[in-house]
């Protein structure tokens, strides 16, 4: 992807090097991203910017929480999966998608057609219908992810289930894959907000049952299955615990820690695990799967809100929402950053250390930065208020 490639060089003259500066988020955490360089707004295929980006969201779901809870209501999270092989396809090209609606949209133009008696082009329409069922016949979980999820927040029902429990506050809906054993694992996190404080057990028996029978039919009419036991979860939230917030928390320590290149989720590797593997082992079988993900993974969603009436972020006060490019391109206003020389920027993406650099940040702060460069022999300065010793090795 050319938008990837050309994500973090430099910005500004041949001498100048990038800075890193370091926020301490809201539950205590800390943050940490390097400043004048190019942005690719990724967050399926770029470490650093999923990273960014993942802390942002998390931020905007906390304060969320918060104002559901602040006026008496609740918050469930909710999952949704569906059954895979290790054949099933992830999903269609950008290309592919585009395409695929446009056909669709001319379909229902004809359709309107024919019901007033308007002339048609049969022979085009033919060749359109052919060229929409090969498309379709490609399509892989995660399109039918999409679908499902329309089914399952449509219709009368979802109508009568809204209006329960005080009514529905809105949703945030997060889509995670990762890859394993038997396939692309492509699943729905969903948080649902609800006016009243109620249990767990009256929102899964009044709700969620009913959501899991919408989407496991549709799925079913794509030629997909659920199973009953392990298809869907449905538990209360609280902030920081289980939320979607905590998991946009978990995401980014997963990306810039050591976990994110080396360890094994109970479903799988995430991709950024495959992305790591890919590149330490070369190994042909992962290679192609992170082909197919950047593929796939290109131009969709990864964080999708309710609207209209159910707007949490309007719930929140949050504004308007930023894109993933304009959250990559921010810079996070830290009150110190590192000044990084040249030679010092040219030896951590020369080495590939970048994100080492980042985890070093994260966990020390400014001067954990400082020391983990000075190990290095790598010069920096702190820059935006006095000058800061430089730490001893």
């Amino acid at each position: 992807m050319k938008r990837v490639q050309q994500c973090g060089h430099k910005i500004g003259g041949p001498d100048a090097g990038p800075t890193l500066g370091v926020i301490t988020n809201k539950d205590g955490t800390r943050s940490a991203a390097y400043g004048g360089l190019k942005h690719c707004g990724s967050v399926w295929t770029c470490p650093v910017c999923a990273v960014k980006v993942a802390t942002r969201r998390a931020d905007d779901l906390a304060a969320v929480m918060r104002a559901v809870h602040e006026r008496g209501g609740s918050a469930f999270m909710l999952t949704l999966t569906m059954r895979h092989a290790r054949g099933d396809r992830l999903g269609l090209s950008t290309g592919d998608r585009r395409r695929r609606d446009l056909l669709e949209e001319r379909r229902a133009d004809r359709e309107v057609a024919e019901a007033n008696g308007w002339d048609v082009d049969e022979r085009a329409a033919e060749a359109e219908e052919i060229e929409l069922a090969g498309i379709k016949a490609k399509e892989g979980c995660w399109d039918v992810l999409g679908y499902a999820w329309a089914a399952v927040t449509s219709g009368s029902t979802w109508v009568k289930d809204s209006a329960l429990f005080g009514g529905l506050l809105g949703w945030a809906r997060v889509v995670e894959v990762t890859d394993g054993a038997n396939g692309w694992h492509v699943h729905v996190h969903a948080l649902l907000c609800f006016a009243d404080d109620v249990s767990a057990e009256l929102v899964t028996a009044g709700v969620g049952a009913r959501m899991f029978g919408r989407w496991r039919r549709a799925l079913e009419r794509k030629g997909f299955d659920a199973s009953d036991e392990h298809g869907w979860d449905l538990r209360k939230a609280q902030l920081g615990e289980g939320d979607l917030a905590d998991y946009f928390t978990k995401m980014a320590h997963e990306v810039t820690g050591a976990a994110g290149k080396h360890g094994r989720s109970r479903g799988g590797r995430t991709p950024m695990q495959l992305l790591a593997d890919a590149v330490d082992i070369y190994r042909a079988e992962d290679l192609a799967r992170w082909w197919e993900w950047e593929e796939a993974s290109d131009g969709r969603r990864q964080l999708t809100w309710s609207r209209g009436s159910r707007d949490l972020r309007g719930l929140a006060r949050l504004g308007q929402e930023a894109t993933d490019e304009e959250i990559a391109e921010e810079d996070q206003g830290a009150e110190v950053r590192l000044a990084l020389t040249i030679n010092t920027w040219e030896w951590l993406t020369r080495s590939q250390r970048e994100t080492e650099l980042l985890v070093a940040a994260e966990a020390g702060g400014i001067e954990g930065a400082q020391r983990w460069l000075a190990q290095r022999g790598l010069a920096s300065r702190a820059v935006g208020c006095e000058l800061q010793p430089r730490p001893s090795d």
